[in-house]
């Protein structure tokens, strides 16, 4: 599957892009991957000019995906992920305090290419995806406290999520001592190197005000500048593949919960649902059933398909066509942040959803209207159980959630206000050291 063409016109202005990633976009099996190709696919229909800088790690690309990524960029840089990086990861933690996942991502050849085509002015733009790629480009081009000749390309980070934040959650819900620990030091080095990173950039970019303020929050602890160089700016789905599917029969009191299901945010969000809620929902409509859609399925999940009226699914060729079959579909996320696709790709689905307030914390839907949130058991059962017993009002909700999407969630919407904030950064002047202090 390859990203959807864009419905754009051509941009008055051509630019020349870097795009650094930790992965290679395709195959699309993970969230991030899958915005990184649908970010290319738009870039490539509004004429601006791509080299794409990627690591190759994940899912091994077949020649059609390498094939794709050829045609959609100018040039594009592969890099073999070894056993090298496993062993950079824990010593750039233990002698400069470098977040792990920082440590395992910094690939010195994909550094050291990116900072010569820098050198000789090939770029306006250096845009890098995710944190674990921010060593690779640091120093590059223009930031808050650097100078520059006009000729330096500005540079984004692409933070997207507080990695302390999603940290820090993951290991409140963690299901053992090491994972607990594990991402307790993890927590611990993203928090201090998040909150200096964002000054080696002109502009970062966050999906949530909860970002925000947990980087703000660790910059106060530093006594570091507050961050003051963010844009919110997140990403979309495909509003033609996650529609309302006429052809597809919903089951009568059946649930859905879509996602990769080794992600450990993913695994805790059902492991918590089966055991607190699902019960309710069983007491209450005894012909209950509910689907876990997604590959890999971590073993903890796939136990779980021993419960009654539970079927863990393992692959599929389409999960919207899983969704179009649920009368109700559920994201009980207790740990994590950001944006959150499958939310996203329910209610463009038009379909009655049930969700914690975490999982809303990106999306800002509004209870009642676009949705229902639920965060303790009882009230998640209750909401469900309410769905099922009233269709009218389910269907109300879907509808409603289908033009909050078509509204404000399509990819072209979200690439669009990327490429604004390009234009801005580009012409304005070198930006102000921001001033330490507090938030309320």
């Amino acid at each position: 599957m390859f990203p959807k063409v864009m419905e754009v016109a051509s941009a008055e202005r051509p630019l020349r892009i870097a795009l650094v990633y930790g992965r290679i976009p395709l195959p699309m099996r993970r969230a991030d991957q899958m915005t990184v190709a649908h970010l290319l696919a738009f870039l490539k229909a509004r004429g601006h000019i791509v080299d794409l800088f990627c690591i190759k790690t994940g899912a091994a690309s077949t020649a059609e995906d390498e094939e794709w990524l050829r045609q959609t960029c100018r040039t594009v840089h592969f890099y073999k992920h070894d056993w090298r990086a496993y062993l950079r990861a824990p010593l750039l933690a233990l002698f400069r305090a470098l977040p792990l996942q920082v440590g395992y991502f910094s690939h010195p050849q994909q550094r050291k290419e990116i900072h010569n085509e820098v050198k000789a002015g090939k770029y306006d733009i250096v845009y890098t995806y995710y944190l674990r790629s921010a060593e690779v480009v640091r120093g590059v081009g223009r930031s808050p406290n650097s100078s520059h000749d006009g000729k330096t390309p500005a540079t984004f980070l692409a933070l997207q999520l507080s990695q302390a934040l999603n940290a820090r959650r993951i290991a409140e819900n963690a299901p053992n001592l090491w994972f607990k620990w594990l991402y307790q030091v993890e927590c611990r080095l993203v928090a201090r190197y998040e909150a200096t990173i964002w000054q080696h950039f002109t502009r970062t970019f966050l999906i949530g005000k909860a970002d925000v303020e947990e980087i703000q929050k660790n910059c106060i602890r530093r006594n570091k500048p507050l961050i003051n160089n963010f844009v919110f700016c997140a990403h979309g789905t495909d509003v033609n593949r996650f529609a309302p599917r006429n052809d597809i029969p919903v089951r009568l009191h059946h649930l859905v919960f879509s996602g990769v299901m080794r992600t450990p945010t993913n695994v805790q969000a059902v492991q918590w649902f089966a055991f607190n809620v699902w019960p309710r929902v069983r007491a209450a409509v005894p012909d209950a059933t509910w689907s876990i859609v997604g590959r890999e399925p971590a073993p903890e999940v796939k136990r779980l398909a021993k419960l009654v009226g539970v079927e863990v699914t393992g692959t599929v060729n389409d999960p919207s066509a899983c969704i179009a079959e649920a009368e109700v579909c559920i994201n009980p996320m207790q740990a994590g942040g950001g944006m959150q696709n499958k939310l996203i790709e329910y209610l463009a689905s038009a379909k009655p959803t049930v969700a914690t307030s975490l999982a809303n914390e990106g999306l800002g839907a509004t209870s009642g209207k676009h949705l229902l949130i639920a965060d303790q058991p009882d009230h998640f059962a209750n909401a469900i159980v309410e769905l099922f017993k009233d269709p009218a009002r389910g269907k109300k909700l879907g509808a409603a959630g289908r033009e909050f999407v078509l509204s404000h969630w399509t990819w072209e919407a979200h690439f669009l206000k990327l490429e604004e904030a390009f234009y801005d950064a580009l012409q304005k002047e070198e930006l102000p050291l921001p001033e330490v202090s507090s938030i309320a």
